[in-house]
């Protein structure tokens, strides 16, 4: 967001009251079938889910608009890998692996790949 990497927190999904073992929460009372661990900007989302960036947004309780992101405001750019995502920021699908970019202001070229953990391929925006 104008220049600056902002990463979603982990615990998103995860409701009170949460276990954490420094930066990652490990579980808490109930889950979300979209939920972050991490503050990696890692998304959990669990098997059958079909599930969209807006969806993430909405139990986040974050706005998501092509004009907004979090406190943020003008237009938003969004990509998924290195690709330009031309729709709505909110229908963008969170499939396995997939990474997602949301950019307002200064340009900052989006990562194309990121390493992933070992293990079964959870949604990873």
């Amino acid at each position: 967001m104008n220049g600056r990497v902002v990463l979603m927190p982990g615990g998103i999904g995860i409701a009170p009251p949460q276990v954490r073992r420094g930066a990652f929460v490990v579980r808490g009372r109930c889950e979300y079938p979209l939920r972050t661990r991490e503050p990696t900007g890692i998304v959990e989302v669990a098997a059958g889910t079909r599930a969209t960036l807006g969806d993430l947004f909405a139990i986040w309780g974050q706005p998501l608009s092509r004009r907004r992101v979090l406190s943020f405001r003008g237009p938003v750019v969004a990509y998924v890998g290195s690709r330009r995502y031309a729709g709505d920021p909110h229908a963008i699908p969170l499939r396995p692996r997939a990474v997602v970019t949301l950019e307002i202001g200064r340009y900052v070229r989006p990562h194309a790949e990121y390493v992933f953990p070992p293990g079964p391929p959870a949604v990873r925006p």
